[in-house]
Order: structure tokens, then C-alpha cells, then sequence
């Protein structure tokens, strides 16, 4: 009898020990899988852009306000920033997996990637750094820009309707610049030399919007102006 109660007890502590080894085992494994989860990368690569798209946004920098318009078409993207005042620059290349890296005629500079809803990038003009995060938009918003006689008319559209725009007259030392010539000019000299010679003003800010056209006035000169896609080109 003393002997089977020895028996008894010795299984019951051996399957006592059995269950907190078992228990222990358990813990470890869902312990080291949840470690694996919480590590895992998330993926920072560009988001291919839609096949055509328009895009905008408002910014500031030092009390400096600019607005940006970009379309994309396929490959190909054209933009147009504005202080609705006396700047401007226009940007027309490639964008390359979701990705824009562009540098104007005049020196500006874009770079850009597009996160699958918003392009967020920064934008140079004229030695300030301006951070946005452009937002889709829709017919009519978009970019819209006129000539007449040598003079272009430039406006954003924003999606209330409201308008910010420039004229450019010209003013570029009366002639245009080798690409020899702007190369040998510093940073500070082509600003003075080039880039702030150009005459710009305010856009006429009456227009309207029929059927894709801006009707508006160039020096109060009514004008037609055509949307800004992807694929617009101009020197």
C-alpha cells in the first residue's frame, strides 16, 4: 500500500512538471512571433501616378505664399508655381516611378513623389524652400495659361473657383542666354542677371470657364486660354 501511494504521487508531480513545460514552451513561441510582426518594414517607395491626373496646393515659407498646379499625363509632367503677383516658374519633364525631380529655366527647382493620393515634395523659387502636399483635383480646376503679342497669361484654377495668376511680359536683357554663357554665372549673378530681369505682374483675375477655355484679358485684350496638361510644352 505504502508503495502505491509512492507510485501516485511521484506521476502526479511528473505530470505537474509536464503541463509547466508545456506552458512555457507555449509562451515563448507566441512571444517571438509577435516580435517578428512588429518589425516589419513599411515600404516608403513612390506609388505609380494615374494615367491623367491634375494636382494643387497652397504653401508658405518666410511670409512668402505660393500656390503649385502639376498635371501628369502618362511619362510626362508640366507644373506651374505662382505667387499670383511677380513670380512664377514653369517645370516640364518626366516623372519616373511616381518620382519628379525637375529643375526650371530659370533655376527653380522641383522634387517630388506621389504617395497614392497626395504628390508631397518641396518646391524652390528665388532661394526659398517651400514644403506641400498637393491634393487632387478635378475639372475645372487645373492650370490654365494665354498668349498674345509676345505677352503670356498664366492662372491657377483652384476648385472654388478662386484664381491665382501671372503675366509675363518678357524683359530678359532683350535677348536669351547661350546655355555657354548661363553656365559661367554664379548663383547670385543669374538671379540678378537673368531671373529677376523678367517683367512680371498680376494676371487679370476676371475669368470664366467654358467647356475646358479660360476666357479672360491680356492687357485688356480679351484672350482664350487653354488647360495645362501633362504634355504642354513651351520655351
Amino acid at each position: 500500500m505504502r508503495n502505491l501511494l509512492r507510485t501516485l504521487i511521484v506521476g502526479v508531480f511528473a505530470f505537474v512538471a509536464l503541463c509547466s513545460l508545456s506552458a512555457c514552451s507555449s509562451g515563448s513561441s507566441t512571444e517571438a512571433a509577435s516580435s517578428t510582426t512588429s518589425t516589419q518594414p513599411v515600404g516608403a517607395t513612390p506609388a505609380p501616378f494615374p494615367t491623367s491626373a491634375r494636382y494643387m496646393a497652397d504653401m508658405e515659407a518666410d511670409g512668402k505664399k505660393m500656390t503649385i498646379g502639376i498635371s501628369v499625363d502618362g511619362d510626362e509632367i508640366a507644373a506651374y508655381a505662382c505667387n499670383g503677383i511677380d513670380d512664377e516658374a514653369w517645370f516640364f519633364g518626366n516623372q519616373a516611378d511616381g518620382a519628379i525631380d525637375i529643375t526650371s529655366k530659370f533655376h527653380d527647382a522641383l522634387t517630388a513623389s506621389f504617395n497614392g493620393t497626395d504628390i508631397t515634395g518641396d518646391l524652390t523659387m528665388n532661394g526659398t524652400k517651400y514644403a506641400f502636399s498637393a491634393a487632387s483635383v478635378s475639372d475645372p480646376a487645373g492650370m490654365y495659361t494665354a498668349e498674345l503679342d509676345g505677352v503670356r497669361a498664366s492662372w491657377i484654377v483652384r476648385p472654388d473657383g478662386s484664381v491665382t495668376g501671372v503675366q509675363f511680359n518678357g524683359g530678359i536683357s532683350g535677348r536669351d542666354f547661350e546655355q555657354a554663357e548661363l553656365q559661367q554665372l554664379n548663383a547670385a549673378q543669374f538671379q540678378a542677371q537673368v531671373r529677376n530681369k523678367r517683367i512680371l505682374q498680376q494676371a487679370d483675375q476676371s475669368v470664366s470657364l467654358q467647356n475646358g477655355t479660360l476666357i479672360s484679358k491680356i492687357n485688356g485684350r480679351n484672350v482664350t486660354g487653354k488647360v495645362v496638361t501633362g504634355t504642354t510644352r513651351f520655351a
